[in-house]
């Protein structure tokens, strides 16, 4: 995550286009927010994300946001026991 905008907002550059008012966490899995605008060329985009509520925007600057598999809800696993793998944001 590189920068927060004065509304708030997290600016995030995606390594691919995410669906609007998907999921975003960090590497720990734990709810960061949600996609509200994708902006920018799009073989490499720029992703708005709202924090969730209590959700600090300046302590995440640096970290590696991540988009989950659909139907994944944090601590889901699949029918061999395999973790998804995330789709990865800057």
């Amino acid at each position: 995550m590189k920068n927060v905008s004065h509304e708030g907002k997290l600016i995030v550059k995606a390594d691919f286009a995410p669906a609007e008012n998907a999921l975003v966490v960090d590497g720990r899995k734990r709810k960061i927010g949600k996609v509200i605008k994708i902006f920018g060329p799009v073989r490499a985009p720029y992703v708005a994300i709202r924090p969730m509520r209590g959700q600090r925007a300046l302590t995440i600057i640096g970290q590696e946001l991540y988009i989950p598999p659909e139907g994944e809800h944090g601590k889901a696993k699949r029918r061999d026991g395999a973790d998804r793998k995330m789709s990865r944001m800057q």
